[in-house]
């Protein structure tokens, strides 16, 4: 059975609306190796006859029971691909998105996960020209900025996936994606190709935009586990981790809680410490995590 270089793995939920579009860009692709996995995740409009037109072998469909993060790491499981690209119900790709991304992977064999820039079209049309080196995605991170990846853009080594467990934790709900990226973060280098390579729809009546506000508290889970995990690889110097660990950390924490400072005043704080920490030579940003244990 033939082993497609890359599959293309698109999460659907009642999808009719531009799940044309959607497909069509992506088998209009420049590069041709490749399988499209459509996983379903209880759809109750009219997805799967939209799906049940088109006769390119390639397409592969799977409807699941309704929950995001299992039929999410289904979709993993399934993929026969070398690589993996996440991509969105509705959105499009650019005709050269997969070999921009297949290339750029098969020369830089030291990253695991590779994304790239974005253009919004719809209700707005913003540029999401996300930062391109490792040290700088981490710090983005931490500053809880949109654009340290762009999940749509999303394009990983399947081995790096298999060999690690990567998967959709249960719990994280509707920022699983975020935990997903911390999770990749930590165990190799990734990368932002600097070039938009998918257009992103934006509507009043998407997830993203009806949630925000309970989205962005909830996500702030991730980024603090971050923090605590970059405090924890501090390099051995008793007098930086005692200073950070007993005197400034806890007051900072407890002033925010007792509201003297905002949840947006304190990340940026702890970006900026952790920059502070890195400039200095006391935790190393440049190599991933797993390989500095």
């Amino acid at each position: 059975m033939h082993q497609p270089k890359i599959s293309v793995l698109i999460l659907l939920y009642n999808s009719g609306s531009f799940l044309r579009e959607t497909i069509d860009s992506v088998l209009a692709q420049t590069f041709k190796d490749f399988e499209v996995l459509l996983m379903d995740d209880g759809s109750e409009d009219n997805t799967a006859g939209i799906i049940g037109t088109y006769q390119d072998p390639r397409i592969r469909y799977e409807r699941c029971p309704r929950n995001f993060a299992g039929t999410f790491n289904r979709g993993l499981s399934k993929a026969k691909g070398k690589y993996i690209a996440l991509f969105d119900h509705d959105d499009i790709m650019v005709p050269n998105r997969l070999q921009v991304q297949f290339d750029f992977m098969e020369t830089h064999t030291d990253i695991v996960a590779c994304g790239a820039w974005m253009q919004e079209f719809g209700v707005s049309s913003n540029k999401w020209l996300a930062v391109n080196e490792y040290d700088q995605i981490i710090l983005e991170f931490i500053d809880r900025k949109a654009i340290y990846m762009c999940n749509p853009t999303l394009f990983i080594r399947k081995e790096s996936i298999d060999t690690h467990n990567l998967h959709y934790k249960e719990g994280y709900y509707f920022h699983a994606d975020i935990k997903f990226w911390l999770d990749i973060i930590k165990i190799g280098k990734v990368a932002n190709i600097p070039e938009i390579l998918v257009w992103y729809r934006t509507s009043k009546t998407q997830t993203s935009k009806q949630t925000r506000l309970e989205l962005q508290k909830t996500a702030e889970v991730v980024f603090l586990e971050l923090i605590d995990y970059l405090f924890f690889r501090i390099d051995d110097n008793e007098e930086v981790k005692s200073l950070l660990t007993k005197d400034v950390i806890p007051v900072v924490k407890e002033m925010t809680e007792l509201s003297f400072f905002s949840n947006n005043i304190y990340f940026s704080l702890m970006r900026e410490i952790i920059e502070g920490l890195y400039k200095n030579g006391f935790i190393n940003l440049k190599e991933p995590f797993i390989l500095q244990s």
